[in-house]
């Protein structure tokens, strides 16, 4: 007899609340730490500090203090910084950062380049490269800039910009940022130091919410309380649907969802979606998945 078999592998977003299926949540951490601390505590017992960008995310803050009857202040996950251009100390009023940059939140020594797709990053201003000089002149592009073929820390390329030219370039559109981008891709080098720096604030370059969801900026190394946030976490479930004929797709959904809501169920957690299934391109939720006990009763 041929045996029919299915083997699924399902991802379960994992519920947090058992209440709820939010995609995250906001925990207060009553232990003081410093900003530094609790940043790294966050990010080893659950997904990093928390930031408050949303209605939603003050909702749940405060939901998290009134839980245990929180009254003060505690770390988020935002920190106070300035970039600037080396030249003339002037304020950045145009940029382009890749994702998630500039990420050195734990260092006031922080130095940026652009790289040959015209995207920006910051790193240690002690690491070696290659760097971009402004001359002082400013009729075309050719002008106003200069690619240095040597490799400096960004301080060491500092000086020699401006011992040399005017200084490290500073770059104030598109247009300019395309064209050290280009400069970078036809001589095949991905990295260049720029005039790109930040600033240093002192300590109080770190933030804190109250209750009310009020921000304020304190010392980083004050030992403070700290709000924390937890992604969900995606399970991953394994199991094989059988039949000793065809397979029935709406039979196979159906044993899918009953198994689905019993592993939930023991976990203790309450459903509160639907599943929604996706369709293959010859129009089937299934495919049939080949087995050797499959071939061998075909053989027999």
């Amino acid at each position: 007899m041929i045996q029919n078999k299915i083997q699924l592998v399902v991802f379960l977003a994992g519920i947090l609340s058992k209440a709820s299926c939010d995609l995250y949540r906001i925990v207060l951490i009553e232990d003081p730490k410093t900003w530094t601390e609790a940043q790294s505590y966050c990010r080893e017992k659950y997904t990093d500090l928390a930031m408050v960008q949303s209605d939603e995310d003050r909702a749940k803050l405060k939901e998290a203090a009134n839980a245990v009857n929180f009254q003060s202040v505690a770390w988020i996950g935002f920190y106070r910084f300035i970039w600037g251009w080396s030249y003339q100390n002037t304020p950045i009023s145009y940029e382009k950062w890749k994702p998630l940059e500039p990420d050195l939140s734990n260092t006031n020594e922080a130095c940026g380049f652009v790289n040959q797709l015209g995207k920006w990053a910051d790193r240690l201003c002690t690491e070696l490269d290659y760097f971009f000089c402004q001359i002082d002149r400013q009729d075309t592009l050719q002008d106003k800039f200069k690619y240095i073929d040597m490799v400096m820390n960004w301080h060491d390329a500092q000086i020699y910009c401006r011992t040399h030219y005017v200084d490290l370039a500073t770059i104030t559109d598109d247009t300019e940022n395309t064209f050290l981008a280009n400069i970078l891709f036809n001589m095949g080098r991905y990295n260049t130091w720029i005039g790109l720096y930040k600033n240093q604030l002192g300590n109080e370059d770190c933030v804190t919410a109250s209750t009310e969801v009020l921000m304020a900026d304190d010392s980083c190394l004050t030992p403070l309380p700290f709000y924390c946030r937890e992604n969900r976490k995606i399970q991953r479930v394994r199991f094989t649907v059988k039949s000793d004929g065809d397979l029935d797709e709406s039979s196979v959904m159906e044993a899918i969802e009953k198994k689905m809501k019993q592993i939930l169920s023991d976990q203790d957690m309450e459903i509160t979606s639907s599943i929604k299934w996706g369709v293959q391109p010859d129009g089937k939720i299934f495919q049939q998945q080949k087995t050797q006990e499959n071939t061998e009763n075909k053989r027999s």
